[in-house]
């Protein structure tokens, strides 16, 4: 390093004119030092959005997702048709991830351009020409010294460096979503589109016999999954379903409620692999929501998140009979309605209503704000028990129920 500096005056006397005075010096100093700084930021940001496996809190990437996120949130708002506003959304993911590559390489031709201005007697549209051409692997089209020549192939193996780290990142973004579409293409019979959780076991019931689900392990991995792919990769969260009516976060809440539903109000024999599978669910939906506050806010906090923690107090809590229902984002004559659904498709329940309505009230305080959060910041479809939506097209737009509850309702109002 000392080296560059000692020779730095001599290169910057030969390709400077004896007119251009102290200024020009300092000017094309400064510019170097300015590079340099701005390399670095694009390489740290860089590396900190494609390859560090965690959610990262740089500057140029929470001001490029709070844009970028400002900008869609103004569109989607003065929309009047959801279908309109989801097909517009659907591109919201994509577009994020094209606009980090768009603005990296700017700022890498950028920085490059004010190296090249600070080494060289270059002019800067010459310095950026030559910065475009080195990242661009065109070739050299100026002859600029041994230190020129050096920054020339520093900025073709930056180029080609960040197409090939942007093409895995790419492949990886596609993999996590096929992985999360394929279950939920699965689970789109049983849910409903938009999902709910009464149809999912009105829809075991009809199919199966039983509202047991045989594939309780294969939910769990997939929300283990979704956990960590999400929230490495927060951008995953606005990747939306090829349907406009199916959501990640409104099957997963779906999942989750008929979990809750199962343990809380059914005769079956309760079974204990649904308590992981809420507490699961539930951190999966903690820790997403905190991945979407992580791109547009310095700082995150994930202490005091735990599965087991929320397994524990699902397993160790014991309902009083007198005990205050806690808050489970509906009231209770929306899950009335939801219990003589059950009933009317065969479904046996137990015969205190009251008890019943506190569990599912304790299950579904552990989940139910993330996941209104989510569904709210996302758009989601407006689907039953999925909270309300603030874009005036959503918050207007009735409620979308699944087949067989929608039927229903038409039969009997919902109070």
């Amino acid at each position: 390093m000392s080296a560059i500096f000692a020779s730095y005056p001599i290169q910057f006397g030969l390709a400077s004119t004896a007119t251009e005075g102290a200024l020009d010096a300092a000017l094309r100093l400064a510019s170097l030092f300015c590079g340099i700084w701005l390399l670095w930021a694009a390489i740290a940001a860089a590396v900190g959005v494609m390859l560090v496996p965690r959610p990262t809190s740089g500057l140029l990437a929470r001001l490029l997702a709070r844009g970028l996120h400002i900008f869609f949130h103004f569109c989607a708002s003065r929309m009047r048709n959801y279908e309109v506003l989801d097909r517009f959304l659907s591109v919201q993911g994509p577009s994020n991830v094209l606009a980090f590559l768009a603005v990296f390489l700017g700022i890498f031709i950028s920085a490059f351009a004010f190296i090249f201005y600070g080494i060289t007697g270059l002019g800067f549209s010459q310095a950026l020409y030559q910065a475009g051409a080195g990242m661009t692997t065109l070739g050299i089209t100026e002859t600029l010294g041994p230190w020129g020549l050096a920054v020339v192939f520093a900025a073709a193996f930056m180029g080609s460096t960040v197409i090939s780290v942007f093409i895995g990142y790419l492949l990886t973004l596609y993999s996590a979503y096929t992985e999360r579409e394929t279950v939920m293409s699965e689970l789109a019979l049983l849910c409903g589109e938009p999902s709910w959780g009464p149809e999912f076991l009105v829809r075991l019931k009809l199919i199966q016999g039983s509202v047991d689900t045989t594939s309780t392990e294969k939910l769990i991995t997939w929300m283990c999954s979704m956990r960590v792919t999400h929230y490495i990769y927060s951008i995953l969260n606005h990747f939306r379903s090829p349907s406009p009516t199916r959501h990640w976060v409104i099957t997963l809440l779906s999942v989750l409620d008929a979990a809750a539903i199962r343990l809380a109000a059914t005769r079956e024999e309760p079974d204990l692999k649904l308590v992981r599978l809420i507490a699961e669910g539930a951190d999966t939906l903690h820790m997403l929501r905190l991945s979407e506050l992580a791109r547009t806010n310095a700082r995150i906090d994930t202490q005091g998140m735990s599965t087991w923690r929320i397994e524990s107090e699902i397993l160790l809590h014991k309902a009083e009979s007198g005990e205050a229902a806690q808050d489970p984002g509906i009231t209770r004559s929306e899950w009335d309605w939801a219990m003589e659904f059950l009933i009317e498709n065969g479904i046996s329940l137990q015969d205190d209503r009251d008890a019943s309505w506190r569990i599912f009230c304790r299950l579904r305080s552990h989940y139910y704000e993330p996941a209104y959060f989510l569904a709210e910041m996302l758009f989601a479809v407006n689907a039953p028990w999925s909270g309300t939506r603030g874009v005036k097209v959503a918050a207007s737009s009735p409620t979308l129920w699944p087949q067989l509850a929608e039927q229903r309702r038409l039969a009997t109002a919902i109070p």
